[in-house]
This record gives structure tokens, C-alpha cells and sequence, in this order.
């Protein structure tokens, strides 16, 4: 397909992923969790208000590229323009294709690796780069994206408790959240042991999200393994989020999968088995947690599933210690509907 080049000018390949997201283009871009991945937008017009650097969800642009059917230019105004967060990031932006179409695509079981390239390239040149470029699940993307130094993250007002957070690429109104509960988070490497962990005294650990392929992940399985025994040994209670909860049912001898088609967007059900509630969530991940017998065995209930395709979305173990969700409580870009996962993990903290 051939459009309009934006931003950086310069060529780009990734895995290609939709998202139902209508808004949250600057989320989008500089959510970690998007790393080594090209990005189309479902909504059919971007790029026509400004962004604002206080709601970017982290310091750079993660995300290797942007797909769009029809990019405007805001009015004038403080912050930067899709184009301008594009080109600031160096990736590009390609407008003016039928986005409708590579949806379609990617739903029917499409080959998900895509190039952005310059007319100067032929068509054969760009499908054999296509075709030769690194699959996303090859490459350690947490590597890329988390901390390699531990900092702390002040509560909002009268601390009430505190955390640990295993950064796997955290986005900071996940942070933010617990700030504003009144949680001194204190955010850790992702190859952080167990009892690198202990030694902080939290009153609960926190798996973030993040981006790759959790089954490649072995010493960071090994760390919420750790974590997890020690909450049911009296420790602090641990909460995973998106690859925090691939993590934690990793950990318990379940498996993990692929998606056929990733989740990515701001409108997804999610069914709460226990009270039968129905939020509309964001989710953005491409894996998902096989419901199987060792997830009993180890004490896990399924409690949360997504209504269009029934995968698991969140896991709760029967002693009330650990829990975990697929989704994203924070939104960002998305609703909050599901936040109170932030306050019932510190109820248990609290405990």
C-alpha cells in the first residue's frame, strides 16, 4: 500500500498490530509496552488536537511506527502534534492507506511483519525486508524499555503503604495510580531477584506491564515465583498487571500462547467472574494465559475474562494473597472502570 510519509522520513519495520483506540495517539506512542511494534489506528482521522508531555506515558516514543487512514493538523497551541511526537521519537507516519483493509488483514491470520519504506525501494525489496526482519517475540524488549536503576515514587499526600514495582516498562499513570492511593512506590530492574525484593520490606509487589514474550522470560519468572511463595508464606501480597500476570501464571507451571489476534484498545469487556460485573477496559497485549489444570493445581480461579473472545484477564489464588490482570486498570489511553483493582491490592497490603 502506498500514502504519505510523516515524522521522521525515515523507513521502519516492526510487527504490525491495530488498536480500536479512538484517542490517546501520544499514549499510544510512548507506551513501552508498544515497543518493536508498528502501530494502526482503527479510527479512521488522527493528529487533530494537541498533545500534552504531562499525559506521555513515558520520556520517548516506544513504538516503531503509525498507521493512518486520514491525518489532520491541530490548531494552534501548546504541545506537540502527532507529526511533531513522531518525528521527535524518529519514526514515521504513514497516512493516506486503507486501514479498514490491513485490519481485516491482521483479523484473518495476516503475516504480522511490516516495512514503512521510501518509494526509492522496489516492492520485492520491501517484502523481502518484510520477511527477513527479527520477529517481536525474538527480542528482549524488557531490556530495552525498563529501568536499570532503582528510583522511588513519591505518594500523593499521607503514605499509606508501600510497594515494590518490578518495572518491565511501566507506564506512569500506572504509577500514578498508586501515588494518588497514597503508595511510596519504589520501582526495581526487571532482573531484580526475590530477595533483592525482600530486602525493601514492601507492603506489596507489584509486576508491571510490559512488552515481548513472558515465555522467553525465565529469570524474571523465577523472581515472581519467589515473590508469589513468599506471599502465601506471610509475605507481602503481589499484584501482576498485563506481563506481570503472564508472569505470575507462568510461575505457577501454566502456559502462555499467542493470540490469534492481539488485544489493543480502549473498548474491550471484561466479565469479573465473582460479581459479575462488566467493565469496558484498555488492553494492549499479544499473548494470553492458557486456562489448564495447572492453574488449579496451584490455587489460581479465573477471574476476569474478556467478553468477544473469552481469553483469561485476570487470576486470583485462593488465599487472597496474589492476584493478577490482564487488561490495564490505569487506562491511558482508555477507561478507568476496572481502577478499583488498584484498591482492593491495597486492601491486601493493608491487611
Amino acid at each position: 500500500m502506498r500514502g504519505t510519509l510523516h515524522g521522521s522520513g525515515d523507513a521502519a519495520e516492526g510487527e504490525l498490530v491495530f488498536t480500536t483506540a479512538s484517542t490517546g495517539w501520544g499514549e499510544i506512542l510512548t507506551d513501552p509496552s508498544y515497543a518493536g511494534q508498528m502501530v494502526v489506528l482503527t479510527h479512521p482521522m488522527a493528529g487533530n488536537y494537541r498533545l500534552a508531555r504531562a499525559e506521555l506515558e513515558s520520556s520517548r516514543v516506544h513504538a516503531r511506527g503509525l498507521v493512518v487512514s486520514r491525518l489532520v493538523d491541530p490548531p494552534p497551541g501548546p504541545g506537540p502534534s502527532l507529526v511533531e511526537l513522531a518525528a521527535e521519537g524518529g519514526i514515521p507516519i504513514i497516512s493516506g492507506v486503507d486501514t479498514r483493509s490491513i485490519t481485516l488483514l491482521l483479523r484473518n491470520g495476516a503475516a504480522r511483519r511490516a516495512v514503512i519504506a521510501l518509494d526509492a525501494v522496489s516492492d520485492d525489496e520491501v517484502v523481502a525486508r518484510a520477511r527477513g526482519s527479527v520477529a517481536w517475540d525474538a527480542v528482549d524488549h524488557v531490556a530495552m524499555v525498563a529501568t536499570r536503576t532503582p528510583y522511588v515514587v513519591a505518594s500523593a499526600g499521607e503514605r499509606r503503604a508501600r510497594a515494590v514495582l518490578i518495572d518491565y516498562g511501566v507506564k506512569r499513570s500506572l504509577l500514578a495510580a498508586f501515588a494518588a492511593r497514597g503508595v511510596e512506590v519504589t520501582v526495581l530492574p526487571a532482573d531484580v531477584t526475590g530477595a533483592a525484593v525482600a530486602t525493601h520490606q514492601p507492603d506489596l509487589v507489584i509486576g508491571s506491564p510490559g512488552p515481548g514474550d513472558p515465555s522467553r522470560m525465565a529469570a524474571q519468572i523465577a523472581t515472581v515465583r519467589t515473590v508469589a511463595d513468599g506471599a502465601l508464606a506471610g509475605g507481602p501480597p503481589f499484584l501482576g498487571i498485563c506481563l506481570g500476570h503472564q508472569l505470575l501464571a507462568l510461575a505457577a507451571g501454566a502456559e502462555t500462547r499467542r493470540l490469534a489476534v492481539g488485544h489493543h484498545g480502549g473498548n474491550h469487556a471484561v466479565l469479573e467472574s465473582i460479581t459479575g460485573r462488566v467493565d469496558i477496559g484498555a488492553h494492549n497485549h499479544e499473548v494470553e494465559v492458557v486456562d489448564g489444570p495447572a492453574l488449579a493445581a496451584a490455587g489460581y480461579a479465573v477471574s476476569h475474562r474478556d467478553l468477544n473472545d473469552n481469553v483469561v484477564e485476570g487470576l486470583v489464588h485462593a488465599s487472597g494473597r496474589i492476584a493478577s490482570v490482564q487488561f490495564h486498570p490505569e487506562g491511558a489511553p482508555g477507561p478507568i472502570d476496572a481502577s478499583r483493582v488498584f484498591d482492593l491490592a491495597l486492601e491486601r497490603a493493608l491487611a
